[in-house]
């Protein structure tokens, strides 16, 4: 797998131990394919780790964000959050921009971001993180005043999205969404203006990535890296019914860049256009139509990494 969080002489400081107890946002419905911890349970956790948590339950996204804009408004400088990848964006919604650091337990499904940022996944390593990590500077995508940490875009992942409840995580329902989508594949003609330069495509998807999976942990674009100042623009072409499933199953193996339609490129920002509007996705969720201009925030965010 390729290196997706490089080490970048930003001056970003190594963090020290808190004076006052840590924020920490809990969504105890996070994980619906794994046990999460109790709040008393990460309470306890965090003192073994020389922790003072203060653990704040939210309740939705729409919580989880309000919350946090209260905590940087009486002054944090540091917020933490336990979940998946949904709780994950709500801090970095509210977090971008504002240098106040961001700790992640992952608790999810996936934990795509966390993974990108290569932090422990077992809870005494990640709370570790919290007390003995590095605050570093990565990027961000961005649409408008959206940010997004995995992927934005059209075609299959935007259309599963739309079928896809998301309250039901189950793996029978996925696998179903999945054939629906797949066995109904079909290209559109678009027009990608990357940096300014048209393309004119007829593709299944294109994929906008700040990080290398999306999804439920699918690696769309391996090489890309969280501190490069660039999206990783992932194109795939008029793909017949039959080519479709395999693929997809290139894709999961990380050889999709090899084959004949697909094309990854590297750009600041990506402007989609189609005569016939198309459904565009933004990390889990579906936020309109085209058209759309993605773009690259660079240094966006700060966040706690293990020391390399």
């Amino acid at each position: 797998m390729a290196a997706v969080l490089e080490e970048r002489n930003t001056g970003d400081a190594t963090h020290t131990d808190q004076q006052q107890p840590i924020p920490f946002l809990m969504n105890d419905k996070a994980g619906a394919l794994r046990t999460t911890a109790s709040a008393d349970e990460m309470r306890d956790l965090g003192r073994e780790q020389g922790l003072d948590l203060d653990i704040i339950s939210t309740t939705s996204p729409e919580d989880t964000q309000e919350t946090i804009a209260r905590l940087v408004r009486n002054g944090a400088t540091q917020i933490a959050v336990a979940g998946g990848d949904g709780t994950v964006a709500c801090a970095v919604q509210a977090l971008a921009g504002t240098g106040v650091t961001l700790g992640i337990v992952a608790q999810g499904t996936a934990n795509n971001f966390a993974t990108a940022l290569r932090l422990p996944q077992d809870l005494p390593s990640a709370l570790r993180v919290l007390k003995d990590g590095v605050a570093r500077e990565v990027d961000l995508g961005r649409i408008g005043d959206l940010y997004f940490t995995e992927s934005a875009g059209i075609g299959l992942f935007a259309d599963a999205m739309v079928l896809q409840d998301p309250t039901d995580k189950s793996v029978l329902r996925t696998l179903w969404t999945a054939f629906r989508v797949l066995s109904s594949a079909r290209a559109r003609r678009v027009k990608l203006y990357i940096d300014g330069e048209l393309h004119t495509e007829r593709a299944v998807m294109c994929e906008v990535a700040n990080s290398f999976r999306m999804g439920y942990a699918m690696p769309m674009a391996p090489e890309a890296k969280l501190t490069d100042g660039v999206l990783d623009v992932v194109i795939v072409g008029d793909l017949k019914l039959h080519e479709v499933i395999p693929y997809f199953r290139a894709m999961k193996a990380q050889l999709h860049h090899t084959l004949p339609k697909v094309q990854v490129l590297k750009a600041k920002e990506v402007r989609i256009e189609s005569r016939h509007t198309i459904n565009v996705h933004c990390d889990d969720a579906v936020i309109g139509t085209t058209p759309v201009t993605i773009s690259v925030a660079p240094r966006a965010l700060k966040v706690l990494v293990d020391r390399l």
